[in-house]
This record gives structure tokens, C-alpha cells and sequence, in this order.
């Protein structure tokens, strides 16, 4: 009897149960345990090239539009592989407007060694995803969608960019959590409703 069988007896769970998925609708989620949730992709902010003083600004904003959240919200930060598709595309080009062969070649190198360390997980990138979410009640899905606009738009006067993710890009978190290495372009090859 191997370890997992004396902690878990013979309760094993589903991938749907472990990550409490129920069902995903347009850009909400229903989870397992009766709650609904919106998730928000805060796009990146390169804070190591800003001065102290533009550091403080973005804080201060951001202190003062959050302070009338009154709700639970869940911030996910996860590093996760860095999709090459636009580097890949920019070498690309440059490597086929090439005249020099050695050029060419080196590129195209360049390219290859891009995406083994991407794929190999060490090119990284921080994502930062905020979970807005509330119990499922009578009109959640149009009151949580008011949430996250509102939401959206108090990061945007704060100076940070953001949007609400759509279904296929909420599987795509989720199967981050299953396969770290997956990467984005890949993503319709293990979550399709052309089964269904």
C-alpha cells in the first residue's frame, strides 16, 4: 500500500474536485462549493525602472481607490513560462531579412534556445490574477460583473492596466496549476468543448 492510499483511504479526487470546478461560463466560474467567481489579469508593471517618486504615486492611487472595498478578494501570484510567441515572430522576421548565412543561422539558433528555456520553465514571468467572488445568490453573475468592471476601472485610475479573463483564458489558469510547463498556444489541445 503505497503512501497516498494510508492518508487518503480510497478518497481520491477528480481534477474537477481538487480545483473545486463546477462549471465555467463566458467569464464567470462556478465552483463546487456554491461560490462564483470573476478573475482579473493585472498586467504587468516594471517597477524596477521607475523612480521612487512614481512608485509612490501608483501606491498612493491604488491605496486610495481600494479603500472602499468592503469585500473579500483573493490575489494569485504565480510565476509561470514566458510564451516566445511575439519573440519568435520578431527573430523570425529579422532572420528571414537576413542576407548573411552565419547571421541566419545564429538566429535561428537564438529562436531554438528561446524556446527550450521557456519550455523548460526558466523563463519566467510573475502574473498577478485577483479572484473576485461571492456566494451564488439570486443576479451574482450581473452583481459580480458590476463588481469586476468597477473594479477594473479603480486599477485604471490607479494607473494599472487590467482586464476580466474570459473562459479560456480562466482554463488557462487553471491548467497552470495542472501543468506549469503547457504552454499558452497549446492550451485548446487539453481543454475543448468540441467533445461535448
Amino acid at each position: 500500500m503505497n503512501i497516498l492510499e494510508k492518508m487518503f483511504g480510497n478518497n481520491t479526487l477528480s481534477c474537477d474536485e481538487e480545483l473545486n470546478i463546477l462549471d465555467i461560463e463566458d467569464n464567470i466560474f462556478y465552483s463546487l462549493d456554491n461560490k462564483v467567481s470573476i478573475y482579473i489579469k493585472i498586467e504587468p508593471i516594471l517597477f524596477e525602472y521607475l523612480s521612487s517618486d512614481e512608485k509612490s504615486i501608483i501606491v498612493k492611487r491604488l491605496t486610495r481607490e481600494l479603500a472602499g472595498e468592503r469585500d473579500i478578494i483573493k490575489i494569485i501570484t504565480m510565476s509561470l513560462p514566458i510564451s516566445t510567441v511575439e519573440v519568435d515572430k520578431y527573430l523570425d522576421e529579422k532572420r528571414n531579412s537576413a542576407k548573411n548565412s552565419f547571421k541566419r543561422s545564429m538566429l535561428l539558433k537564438q529562436i531554438d534556445d528561446i524556446n527550450k528555456l521557456s519550455y523548460r520553465g526558466e523563463m519566467i514571468e510573475k502574473q498577478v490574477i485577483i479572484q473576485l467572488f461571492q456566494s451564488s445568490v439570486d443576479n451574482v453573475n450581473e452583481k459580480l460583473e458590476k463588481r469586476a468592471k468597477e473594479f477594473v476601472i479603480k486599477l485604471q485610475n490607479a494607473g494599472i492596466t487590467s482586464h476580466i479573463l474570459n473562459k479560456r483564458e480562466i482554463l488557462q489558469l487553471f491548467n497552470s496549476f495542472l501543468n506549469m510547463k503547457l504552454k499558452e498556444e497549446h492550451i485548446n489541445d487539453v481543454w475543448s468543448d468540441d467533445d461535448e
